[in-house]
């Protein structure tokens, strides 16, 4: 069964709820990855995917600016 929604504000990303591995879990896709995580019976799906996508994009700023000052101090 397919059921994929979106969120207004990322068109980059599409999601779509699973059953899969004796639980529901909440599928993103986008940017060339694939992010899953479990889905709480009190979650709303669209608050859990703003989670989702707002956590990776915080991971890969951090990682972003890790390298950019590590890169910048060996250029020191």
């Amino acid at each position: 069964m397919n059921n994929p929604f979106s969120l207004y504000w990322n068109k980059n990303w599409s999601f779509q709820i699973v059953h899969m591995e004796g639980g529901i879990y909440l599928e993103a896709k986008g940017l060339g990855i694939l992010m899953r995580k479990p889905l709480f019976p009190n979650e709303n799906p669209s608050s859990a995917a703003d989670d989702l996508i707002y956590n990776e994009d915080k991971n890969r700023k951090s990682l972003l600016n890790s390298w950019k000052s590590k890169s910048h101090n060996t250029l020191n």
